[in-house]
């Protein structure tokens, strides 16, 4: 069954199509700066060499388009019709939907009522779940949520201190988020490491464009750092994260902010972008704060900061760790904000090794001695995804 993956986030398309079961990735790419100048489309076919094309992508439908005629005119595919069924990552099922579900009009209309939830992902996953009604008409197509991994939390972790008639009449409580990414970490930190994950305390930090702390106690996700929206938590690309709730009526009355004014400000100029003004990209922020640019240096130090406090609260939280995962393209790739985050936590048994740190692919990068192992990883949500596409489609389910 060939199954194509889309992983549609607030500014990327990153896309796998496979053979399934047996997990051959036969296509990859990812569309980047969606919607941003500078837009391009990368894509790779085992055995041939990657293809890089520059195009305006102005939002998500036109990235899918994109690299839906790319699979085409690029390869592997002859023609769309080879495509068996797609799996979408999904932000947000709310409470209606945790376990992964066939696309159907009534799952579409419910996902869209409740899109407000992630403002900055769920329109680009119902957009792509639309395009690929038109290109691949009659396909299953397979939900798989990202908060489903977060069903395990207790009320005391998901409940907020409001009034409970509000939870009661609008599900107001922490979902939690990044679920696919843990998943896979937590099957690359085993691989590594050559213990059960679900045998270990783990606190994850899933650090990307959008990043989310988790604490997995012995295989149950138990606390997760973004809540009823992938708003709150760890400071992000363009997120604020945690901050003072009384903020936004005081700013609305002295800016003169309209309700949706301040969604965007938390959502989208926010973040290490409004911090240092610099950009949304992190690797345009280190590169601004290695040539003394103060706000980007600032950034980098409340980002830091921030995700070091959660790793101390969530050791708390599990009476202890037994590793410290590293995951997402800026877990995994940046040493720089690896090391300013690890730096201080040795009260913990987390001694960064500076020379294995280094790496830049997955690894172990704690030193030898160290009383608990800090890895970096490579998740693989796509595959993740694919899985449970496979799984349903397998069925014989129609949308």
């Amino acid at each position: 069954m060939l199954v194509l993956v889309l992983n549609s986030g607030s500014s990327s398309v990153k896309y796998q199509l496979l053979d399934m079961p047996a997990g051959q990735v036969l296509a990859r790419g990812i569309a980047e700066r969606v919607g941003n100048d500078g837009a391009s489309l990368t894509h790779e076919v085992p055995g041939q060499e990657p293809l890089a094309l520059a195009r305006p992508l102005p939002d998500h439908a036109a990235a899918i388009g994109l690299l839906l005629e790319t699979l085409t005119t690029a390869g592997p595919l002859g023609s769309l019709a080879a495509v068996d069924a797609v799996g979408h990552r999904f932000v947000h099922g709310g409470e209606y939907f945790s376990n992964s579900c066939l696309v159907t009009d009534e799952v579409v209309a419910t996902l869209t009522a409740h899109s407000d939830l992630a403002p900055l992902h769920s329109p680009p996953n119902l957009a792509g779940i639309a395009a690929c009604r038109q290109s691949l008409p009659g396909r299953p197509q397979v939900c798989v949520f990202d908060n489903g991994f977060h069903a395990s939390l207790a009320p005391e972790a998901y409940l907020y201190a409001l009034p409970y008639e509000l939870y009661e009449k609008h599900r107001i409580r922490r979902y939690g988020f990044h679920g696919l990414a843990f998943r896979s970490a937590c099957e690359r930190t085993q691989a590594l490491l050559g213990r059960d994950w679900r045998e270990m305390r783990l606190v994850t930090l899933m650090l990307g464009s959008g990043n989310t702390a988790n604490a997995c106690d012995r295989g149950r996700s138990v606390d997760v750092s973004t809540g009823f929206t992938p708003q709150e938590g760890l400071v992000q690309s363009t997120r604020a994260g945690d901050l003072d709730a009384a903020i936004i009526p005081w700013l609305m009355e002295k800016e003169g902010l309209t309700a949706a004014q301040v969604v965007d400000l938390l959502n989208r100029r926010s973040g290490w972008l409004g911090l240092s003004g610099v950009s949304q990209d992190l690797r345009d922020v280190i590169a601004a704060a290695g040539s003394g640019h103060e706000r980007a240096q600032l950034a980098l130090a409340v980002h830091a900061h921030r995700a070091r406090k959660y790793v101390g609260a969530y050791a708390a939280t599990m009476g202890g760790l037994d590793a410290l995962v590293f995951a997402g393209s800026v877990g995994l790739k940046s040493p720089l904000v690896r090391a300013s985050i690890c730096r201080g936590l040795e009260f913990l048994g987390l001694e960064l090794d500076m020379e294995r740190n280094a790496a830049q692919t997955e690894a172990i990068i704690s030193r030898p001695s160290s009383p608990h192992p800090i890895v970096a990883v490579e998740i693989n949500e796509e595959l993740i995804i694919a899985r449970d596409t496979y799984d349903i489609a397998s069925q014989g389910g129609l949308p």
